[in-house]
């Protein structure tokens, strides 16, 4: 068996082992989280949707491991991390970038920073980029939405889950930074003409510009970043505008957004 001697070890260290018991159906998905100074390992049961908080610990970690025995039938299974905002936190593993992960080599959070985990969620109806969406039937199955905000030298991304059915909100990733720059990307089935916003630190719109586009609002459009601007009256005459720094407290995607000039 795969994982056979790190699932006694963590079947001990959790309590799980006892008396012999009725055979469930669950008998190995564990979720490892890490960090060079704590661990966590919480078990779940096969087949139904289950939230959990971390047993032992809540972190802050930086690293989260599935690990699934062979006996488990669904080998795609995926779980999600949520923070202490119950955002679920970004994860890579060499090139990919998710919110959901599966089994095999450890995932890092994408966050610098460690992060501390509230819930722990595994679902069987997680999906490789887009946890909550189903498929739309199509060739590719890409209902990725990005938001990436820029101060000019760093970026932070944050991914939306719905695949613009329904109005969303999120709070970004580096929230407490100051950016002057958003770009939205989305996964080929995902509708071109869903917008979103950004909220300042007052929860104000930011308003935007991409060439000669101004607006409060922003579409992906393959053209690249919108940058914050804000307009500069100038008495009786026609309105200035100005590039803008701020920081962002949130980020709303709404298909009921339409394009509308500031």
């Amino acid at each position: 068996m795969q994982y056979s001697a790190i699932f006694l070890s963590a079947l001990a260290a959790t309590g799980v082992i006892a008396a012999p018991t009725r055979r469930q159906k669950n008998s190995a998905i564990i979720v490892s989280l890490q960090s060079s100074t704590t661990g966590s390992q919480t078990q779940f049961n096969e087949g139904i949707r289950q939230e959990k908080k971390p047993i032992a610990s809540s972190g802050p970690f930086d690293q989260v491991t599935l690990l699934l025995d062979e006996t488990v039938e669904q080998q795609d299974l995926r779980c999600q991390l949520l923070d202490e905002q119950r955002n679920p936190i970004q994860l890579r593993r060499n090139n990919n970038i998710d919110v959901t992960f599966a089994k095999g080599d450890p995932w890092e959070f994408v966050n610098e920073d460690q992060t501390s985990v509230s819930s722990i969620i595994c679902d069987p109806d997680f999906v490789k980029g887009g946890p909550t969406v189903e498929s739309t039937g199509s060739a590719t199955g890409d209902v990725s939405i990005t938001v990436q905000l820029s101060d000019g030298n760093l970026a932070t991304q944050t991914q939306f889950l719905h695949g613009g059915a329904v109005r969303e909100e999120q709070t970004p990733i580096g929230s407490s930074s100051v950016f002057n720059s958003v770009e939205l990307r989305l996964g080929a089935d995902i509708a071109e003409d869903l917008r979103c916003q950004i909220l300042d630190a007052d929860m104000n719109a930011i308003l935007l510009a991409r060439g000669e586009n101004k607006d409060t609002t922003f579409a992906d459009g393959d053209a690249g970043k919108w940058n914050f601007i804000e307009k500069v009256e100038k008495g009786d005459g026609p309105a200035d505008y100005a590039p803008r720094e701020s920081r962002v407290s949130k980020i709303i995607c709404d298909p009921e957004f339409k394009k509308a000039s500031a």
